[in-house]
């Protein structure tokens, strides 16, 4: 009997491959960072940015309209005309300012003999004085100007001449060939007209304040003709400057009650004190100077550039990037209602039946007067998420029967706070500002104090954000 052989049953198990843990970890671990990295990509960054005192780089430079008395004289006769009183120069009834010369034969006879006269050491001690004024205000940045001062030096130089030539003339006899004009009045002296001569403070407009648009027209010519300007006259030492500010700028000196203001003259840095008040041209706040000296130092220009005198106030500095506006309900201070510490108002509320109720809600205020309290319209309740206070609720007074419909507002400036690790608007007084930065007043209620931290981009964030 043979023996049956066996068979062998064999079953092929797959094994399994054991997790890698390693390459899980790994993978997650990369996720993550891509997820972080789009995030940081995508939203914006909150910076912070810590409170110090200081004081700002405030520019108070400007450029003022000057308003003084002056008075136009016109010519009498036609001919060639020629000068001999000089810009600027004070003159009297008796100075005589220029000559007529109806045929022309006196000034032909002035042009051949020019070379023939000769300038004293009085004329070159005046033109040595007009050229050192001129480079005490040269400015690379206005070399038109150099065209200026070479007509200016020309006239100069031919005004002394013809007064050299004239003493001449009457010394030989001839002096009876031509008509003489003698200055109409005292004050000082100028061969130019712009149309604003009859401008007076109540009558500057906006577009006077802008040097921009303005045009002046040169009276010396070599033919005047009879009923044209020859020249004017600035009587009275007394005159103003009105100087273009900004809001800001208007109300800081309002708040400070500011009456005298030493400015510098940018043309020749001498300094003077003006009575200073605060005006309006148009829609424009300007600072109003008044001087009873300096005027004849700039009888020649309409637009002075000075330098307000003032110290840097001290104040809290804080970039213009963290400052931003935000609107409140405006609450009478008489319908406050304290319950325990908290501040807060009674709130006209209605139950299932229509029954008119009384609620009091906690509110955070964020700034006052003497009359309001300001709050935030969109400061919710923790517990149910809902608005504390809409437009048209009304609030009950809390020892009168008065009510009060919620809807008056107003918009203040400020900057978010994160010294608690989320935002918080802090209102602001504003002092100065340029650019960069602004200076705000320390120690306001509500305000902001050394050391404080901020958001850096106020815009990025709203009230209540979460920041760390």
């Amino acid at each position: 009997m043979s023996q049956r052989r066996r068979k062998k049953k064999v079953v092929s198990l797959r094994s399994k491959r054991p997790i890698n843990i390693d390459v899980v970890f790994f993978g997650a671990v990369a996720v993550y960072i891509c997820v972080i990295c789009y995030m940081g990509m995508s939203s914006e960054h909150i910076a912070g940015y810590e409170v110090n005192a200081g004081t700002l780089a405030v520019d108070h430079t400007y450029t003022g309209f000057a308003v003084r008395p002056e008075t136009v004289y016109y010519a009498d006769k036609s001919g060639y005309v020629s000068y001999y009183a000089r810009d600027g120069e004070r003159v009297s009834g008796s100075s005589l300012v220029y000559t007529v010369d109806e045929k022309g034969e006196i000034n032909e006879l002035i042009k051949q003999n020019t070379e023939s006269v000769d300038l004293t050491d009085e004329n070159f001690s005046i033109i040595r004085g007009n050229i050192r004024s001129y480079i005490n205000e040269y400015n690379d940045m206005e070399f038109s100007k150099v065209y200026d001062f070479q007509a200016s030096m020309q006239g100069s130089v031919m005004d002394l001449i013809n007064q050299n030539m004239l003493d001449s003339l009457e010394e030989a006899g001839e002096s009876s060939m031509f008509s003489r004009v003698y200055s109409g009045g005292i004050g000082i002296l100028q061969y130019y007209t712009d149309g604003y001569e009859d401008v007076t403070v109540g009558t500057v407009t906006e577009e006077m304040l802008d040097p921009s648009l303005y045009e002046k027209q040169n009276l010396k010519k070599e033919i005047i003709q009879a009923g044209e300007a020859a020249y004017k006259l600035s009587t009275s030492e007394q005159w103003s400057m009105l100087v273009p500010l900004t809001s800001e700028e208007a109300a800081s000196f309002l708040q400070e009650e500011r009456k005298y203001m030493q400015v510098e003259f940018a043309r020749d840095h001498t300094t003077a004190w003006a009575d200073f008040s605060v005006i309006y041209v148009g829609a424009s706040p300007c600072a109003k100077l008044d001087f009873n000296t300096s005027m004849v130092r700039f009888g020649d220009l309409r637009y002075i550039d000075i330098e307000f005198l003032i110290d840097d106030t001290i104040g809290l500095k804080i970039p213009n990037t963290a400052i931003v506006e935000k609107q409140f309900y405006l609450i009478p201070k008489k319908y406050r209602f304290e319950q325990g510490e908290e501040l807060g108002f009674m709130k006209e509320t209605f139950d299932e039946n229509g029954t008119p109720t009384e609620d009091f809600i906690s509110m955070t205020v964020y700034y006052e007067t003497e009359e309001y309290f300001y709050v935030d319209p969109k400061e919710s309740d923790f517990a149910t998420g809902k608005e504390k206070l809409s437009m048209g609720n009304y609030l009950i007074a809390q020892d009168t029967d008065e009510r009060f419909q919620v809807g008056i507002n107003d918009i203040l400036k400020g900057v978010y706070n994160i010294n608690k690790g989320y935002t918080q608007f802090r209102q602001i007084n504003i002092l100065f500002q340029n650019e960069e930065y602004t200076l705000v007043e320390e120690g306001t209620s509500y305000g902001l104090t050394v050391y404080d931290h901020i958001v850096l981009n106020g815009d990025a964030v709203d009230e209540d954000q979460v920041i760390y």
